[in-house]
């Protein structure tokens, strides 16, 4: 039968005389054990030494005793271990020494089932006449739905926390996204007014000499035209490469820079021989067609301004730190005066004229909206007549998207 089922013995209280008189004691003691038996919360006696002697029915039935006998005599002591060990053992020793003691604490059922007790320790009759220890009374308080509900509280605040700053987090990368849209708007607009009016201008200029200029004139003056034009479209064309760039949330996967840089080096160096310097590049998480597009722009830009090299060569490095993967481009070209190093990654802002180096100044712009919007930043430096190095950062967590 089970403790539930059945109706165990009333358990043999040890207790002293002194704590009954006169005619009244078997009164006193039927009216101890009725409450005893009655009370919903586990009551034992231990001897000082920590044995276990007596324990109510609804104790029993809470403790999933099927026969008390089985138990009687066992040290209480050793059904507590883990973390409640310590403070019972504290808890243990001050009732001993004659006063009350408390703690809480997890202790199973005698089949294994989780519960946590708030217990109550206090001397039964208090010491003998030696000062010796009496037995102690323990009433345990079954307060596993209570923790059960604390923990599900705490873990309900825990997530809710995560939450927040996950939330938080978000809108801060919502709130930057959006500063840097609008810091492109004002580039975009600025350029549109003033860059890309520029060839829109001559190409006006030119074509009413032309009407008037003799044959020789109208042929130089159309080719100035043809020029124009074409500078327009490149500019025209990196605007809307700059655009799709920060259109689309990155499409997170693994991506294999080495791979990427394989190809690129097989599909530039047939338009530039160049002699190149790879270590070990990282495998990191981003949009693969994003990120070749970054290596590629900085690639053939160390390409075309080393072009005038006889010995032009290219170095690729990538170092890990401070929770960041760090990929250079490095070059022996021209360099450029590092008092203007802020300028080269805004849309249309060169260092060299067109006729020197042609180019519509947008692909460092784009570069820098892609590693923006993948969690990175992108930096150069350089020095006149000694060569250039841009890089960028990656992250070496997963990219969180911008919403």
């Amino acid at each position: 039968m089970t403790a539930s089922e059945s109706t165990p013995a009333r358990p043999d209280v040890a207790l002293d005389p002194p704590l009954f008189s006169g005619g009244q004691g078997d009164l006193q003691f039927t009216y101890l054990h009725q409450v005893h038996d009655l009370s919903h919360d586990c009551i034992k006696i231990v001897s000082p030494d920590g044995a276990l002697l007596s324990m109510n029915r609804n104790g029993q039935q809470a403790m999933q005793v099927d026969d008390f006998a089985t138990c009687q005599g066992a040290d209480w002591l050793g059904f507590w271990q883990g973390e409640a060990r310590e403070p019972m053992l504290a808890a243990f020793e001050r009732a001993r020494a004659g006063h009350g003691a408390h703690f809480s604490g997890f202790c199973p059922t005698m089949k294994g089932e989780p519960r946590w007790w708030d217990v109550t320790i206090a001397p039964l009759n208090g010491p003998a006449g030696d000062g010796t220890p009496g037995p102690l009374v323990v009433i345990s308080r079954d307060i596993t739905g209570e923790h059960q509900a604390r923990e599900q509280l705490r873990l309900l605040n825990a997530t809710l926390h995560d939450e927040v700053q996950r939330q938080t987090e978000a809108l801060r990368r919502e709130r930057q996204t959006l500063l840097q849209t609008n810091e492109e708007l004002e580039n975009i607009a600025y350029s549109m007014s003033h860059d890309l009016l520029t060839p829109v201008r001559h190409m006006l200029s030119f074509a009413r000499l032309a009407r008037t200029a003799d044959a020789d004139k109208r042929e130089r003056y159309l080719g100035i035209i043809e020029r124009s034009a074409e500078h327009l479209s490149g500019m025209i064309e990196g605007v809307l490469r700059f655009s799709r760039a920060g259109r689309h949330a990155p499409q997170v996967q693994i991506v294999n820079l080495a791979a990427i840089l394989r190809d690129l080096q097989v599909e530039l160096t047939a338009e530039h021989p160049v002699t190149w310097d790879v270590a070990e590049l990282p495998t990191v998480n981003g949009d693969a067609a994003q990120l070749k597009q970054v290596l590629r722009s900085l690639c053939h830009n160390a390409l075309k301004f080393t072009r005038d090299r006889p010995d032009a060569r290219v170095q690729v490095r990538a170092e890990q730190r401070e929770g960041h993967w760090h990929v250079t481009v490095t070059d022996n070209g021209v360099g450029f005066d590092p008092a203007y190093a802020h300028k080269l990654y805004r849309l249309f802002q060169r260092l060299h004229h067109q006729t020197e180096y042609p180019g519509a100044g947008a692909d460092l712009a784009t570069v820098r909206r892609i590693i923006d919007r993948h969690g990175g930043q992108v930096y150069a430096s350089g020095v006149t007549g000694e060569g250039a190095t841009f890089g960028f950062t990656l992250p070496t967590d997963p990219v969180h998207a911008p919403t």
